[in-house]
C-alpha cells in the first residue's frame, strides 16, 4: 500500500487523542486513549505490518470505486462515500466527543449505510499497539455476535460490531452485503487491561450526540468577515487539537518529515506553551472563552516560571526522552521516527512573552481578573528581565550554538511591557517593581534597534550582529514593538518577502543549507516552506497598509489546504504537497489572524471611504 499524500489524510478528534484516515477507508494512525499514548495503528509510518484499520467497500478487482468526503457540517464527524457501481456506500468515521461532564470515551467509532442499491461492505482490523511493535492476542469474547478482544501489556482494546473472522498473525476481517438502508455500527474502544469490559456500542447515538457538540460549539464563534468558513474550519481544528486537561497539542503527529527523506522528523504530540498561547488567542478572537481560561488554569497550575520548559506532557509532567524507533521505516521511508522531543530540555527566551501576551489579552478581552495569573504573569516578566542578555535556542529550537536572537528579545520585551500594563491596571506589583520592568524593557528595545538592525539593508536580523533574516522577526509589527509605518518595519517585511520567498507566496523560515555546519539550526539539509510564517507575511502586510497584496497571499494561501480544509506544517511548492505533521497548530492559528488581520484593515479603508466622501459631499 503506497504513503498517502499528508494532506490526503482526514483528520479526527474528540479533544482527547485523534485519528487519520485515507481516503479509502485505512484509518493509518490513532494513539489510545490519549494524545501522546502509544499508537495502535501506526502503518502512517510503516508498512501495513505497522497497524491499520480499513472499512470500505469491499476488494474490487479492476479501478477503485469512486468517493468523495467532507466533515458533516461543522463538526469533526468525516463522512466518505463511495459510489460502487452496484451502490453508494457511506461511512461516517467520528471520535464521540465530551459528555456533559467533559468526559470524552477513548473510542473510535464507523458507521457504514448503504444509501442505494445493493453493496458488500469489509473490514480489515489490524491492530499494532506500541508504534506496531506488537503483535496482539485476538479473541471472541461472549456468544450471539461476540465482541473481538485485543490484549496487549497494560492496554486492552474491545471492538463491538459485526463478527469478524480472526486470521493468523494477529488480523481479523469481515465481509458483509448491504442493502439500501442497512446500518452497520463498529466501535473500538480502549481500557487498562484488567477492567471491566466497556458498554458496547450499537446504534448510532452517539453520532448525533457528536454533531450536536461540535455544531453548538461552531456556533459561538463571532467572526463574521471573508472567508468565515475556512476560518472557523480552522477554529473547529484548532479546539480539536485541545485537550480535556486545558492544554494543547502542537499536532497529533509524529515525524512526519519537511523535507522527504530528511531527519528533521520530531513528535509534535505535546504541549509547546507558545503554540498553545498562539491557538489559545486564536479561539480568543473568535469569541472563545471556555478554551483559554482553561489553559491560564493549566498554566497556573503546572508551569513554574523559574524553571520554564519549552514543551510539557499534557498533564503537565517531563516529555519522554527522544527516542528513534528503528522497527518504523518512516514515511516514505524518512528516518528516523522519533518518540519524545529533546527540544524540552532547551531554553527559549521568547515563551515567557507569549504566555505574558495571552495572558494581556485575557485580561483585555474582560475575561475576570485570577491571582494566580497575575502571579505568574509577574514572575514571567522578572524571569524575562533576568535572563533577556543571555544566548537562548529560540523559538524554531535550533539544535546549534545558542545565540542571541532578535525574535526571542522582543519576545521577552513583550513579557515586560504586558506585565506593566496588566499589574498596574490590576494593581497586583509595586510601582518601583512596575518601574523597573518598563526601564529594562526600554533598555531591551534600545539593544535591538542598535544591534539587531541592518542599516545598510533596512532589516531586522536573525540575531545580534549578523545578517541572516527569520520569519519570526514579521512579530514586530504584530506585538507592537515598532508602529506599522515605521521605515524598518516595512523594510523588514520587504527583505523577508524578498529573501526567504520559496515560490508561490510561501516563505522559508530561516536560510539552510546542505551542510550542517553552514546552518544556525545545526541540522543538514533544506526544509520545505512554512506555512505558519506565509501567513504571518500576509498578516504583515494587511497591517502595514499592502491591503491588496495581503489579501492576494492569503487567497493563495488557501489554495494549497487539503479538499478538508487542513494543513499540515510546512509546503513543497514545487512538488504542490503538504510536509510535516498535520494537521499543524500553528498553520491553523496563522490562517486565523491572517483573516482577522485583513478584515480589519479592509474595515478601516472601508471607514476612511465614507470619511473622505462625507468630506467631499459636506
Amino acid at each position: 500500500m503506497p504513503d498517502p499524500l499528508i494532506e490526503e489524510l482526514s483528520f479526527l478528534s474528540n479533544t482527547r487523542t485523534a485519528a487519520l484516515t485515507r481516503p479509502d477507508g485505512t484509518m493509518t494512525w490513532l494513539c489510545l486513549p490519549g494524545f501522546d499514548s502509544a499508537a495502535v495503528f501506526a502503518s502512517l509510518l510503516g508498512t501495513t505490518s505497522a497497524g491499520l484499520w480499513r472499512v470500505g467497500p469491499a476488494t474490487y478487482t479492476s479501478t477503485p470505486p469512486e468517493s468523495r468526503r467532507r466533515y458533516i457540517g461543522d463538526t469533526l464527524a468525516v463522512e466518505q462515500v463511495w459510489d460502487t457501481g452496484s451502490g453508494v456506500l457511506e461511512v461516517v468515521d467520528f471520535l464521540p466527543a465530551p459528555d456533559a461532564t467533559g468526559y470524552a470515551p477513548p473510542m473510535v467509532v464507523r458507521v457504514a449505510t448503504c444509501r442505494s442499491g445493493m453493496v458488500r461492505l469489509a473490514s480489515e482490523f489490524r491492530p499494532r499497539p506500541g508504534y506496531g511493535s506488537l503483535t496482539p492476542g485476538l479473541h471472541h469474547v461472549g456468544h450471539g455476535t461476540p465482541r473481538l478482544r485485543v490484549t496487549a501489556g497494560s492496554d486492552a482494546y474491545w471492538l463491538d460490531g459485526p463478527r469478524h473472522s480472526v486470521n493468523l498473525g494477529g488480523t481479523a476481517s469481515c465481509d458483509m452485503p448491504l442493502k439500501a438502508g442497512q446500518s452497520i455500527v463498529f466501535a473500538l474502544t480502549w481500557t487498562r487491561t484488567g477492567s471491566p469490559a466497556p458498554a458496547p456500542l450499537t446504534d448510532a447515538t452517539a453520532l448525533e450526540e457528536t454533531k450536536r457538540y461540535w455544531t453548538r460549539w461552531a456556533s459561538a464563534c463571532t467572526y463574521d468577515g471573508p472567508h468565515r468558513d475556512a476560518v472557523l474550519r480552522s477554529a473547529l481544528t484548532l479546539k480539536g487539537l485541545c485537550d480535556l486537561g486545558g492544554a494543547a497539542v502542537a499536532a497529533p503527529t509524529t515525524s512526519l518529515p519537511a523535507p522527504i527523506g530528511g531527519v528533521r522528523n520530531w513528535d509534535y504530540r505535546y504541549t509547546w506553551p507558545r503554540d498553545t498561547a498562539w491557538m489559545m488567542q486564536s479561539l480568543l478572537s473568535l469569541g472563545y472563552t471556555e478554551e483559554p481560561t482553561a489553559y491560564r488554569s493549566w498554566l497556573t497550575t503546572h508551569i513554574d516560571p523559574d524553571a520554564l520548559q519549552p514543551l510539557y506532557g499534557l498533564d503537565g509532567g517531563p516529555v519522554p526522552a527522544e527516542e528513534p524507533q528503528p522497527h518504523l521505516r518512516g514515511y516514505r521511508s524518512s528516518k528516523p521516527v522519533r518518540i519524545g522531543n529533546a527540544a524540552a530540555e532547551q531554553h527559549q527566551l521568547d515563551v515567557y512573552g507569549e504566555l505574558a501576551d495571552l495572558l494581556a489579552q485575557m485580561d483585555d478581552a474582560g475575561i475576570p481578573p485570577c491571582p494566580d495569573a497575575d502571579h505568574l504573569l509577574l514572575a514571567l516578566a522578572l524571569k524575562a528581565q533576568a535572563l533577556w542578555e543571555q544566548p537562548d535556542d529560540g523559538m524554531w529550537e535550533s539544535r546549534g550554538t545558542p545565540r542571541r536572537y532578535v525574535s526571542s528579545m522582543v519576545w521577552a520585551w513583550v513579557a515586560l511591557d504586558r506585565a506593566v500594563r496588566v499589574l498596574g491596571r490590576h494593581g497586583a506589583a509595586d510601582q518601583e517593581t512596575l518601574r523597573r520592568l518598563a526601564a529594562t524593557a526600554e533598555t531591551i528595545h534600545a539593544e535591538v534597534c542598535a544591534r539587531g538592525y541592518d542599516a545598510e539593508r533596512n532589516t531586522f536580523t536573525q540575531y545580534l550582529d549578523g545578517r541572516d533574516l527569520d520569519a519570526s522577526l514579521l512579530h514586530i509589527v504584530r506585538v507592537g514593538f515598532l508602529p506599522p509605518d515605521d521605515k524598518r518595519v516595512i523594510g523588514t517585511v520587504e527583505a523577508i518577502e524578498r529573501e526567504l520567498g520559496a515560490g508561490g507566496g510561501m516563505l522559508l523560515r530561516y536560510p539552510t543549507g546542505a551542510d550542517a555546519a553552514d546552518n544556525v539550526d545545526g541540522l543538514s539539509g533544506h526544509e520545505g516552506a512554512f506555512l505558519a510564517t506565509a501567513f504571518w507575511m500576509a498578516e504583515a502586510l494587511a497591517l502595514i497598509g499592502r491591503h491588496g497584496d495581503a489579501e492576494e497571499l492569503f487567497d493563495r494561501l488557501l489554495a494549497v489546504r487539503s479538499d478538508l480544509g487542513l494543513l499540515a506544517e510546512q509546503y513543497d511548492p514545487a512538488e504542490g504537497t503538504h510536509l510535516g505533521n498535520y494537521p499543524q497548530g500553528l498553520s491553523h492559528d496563522g490562517l486565523v489572524r491572517a483573516a482577522l488581520a485583513i478584515n480589519a484593515a479592509s474595515t478601516a479603508l472601508a471607514a476612511d471611504g465614507q470619511l473622505v466622501l462625507a468630506a467631499v459631499e459636506g
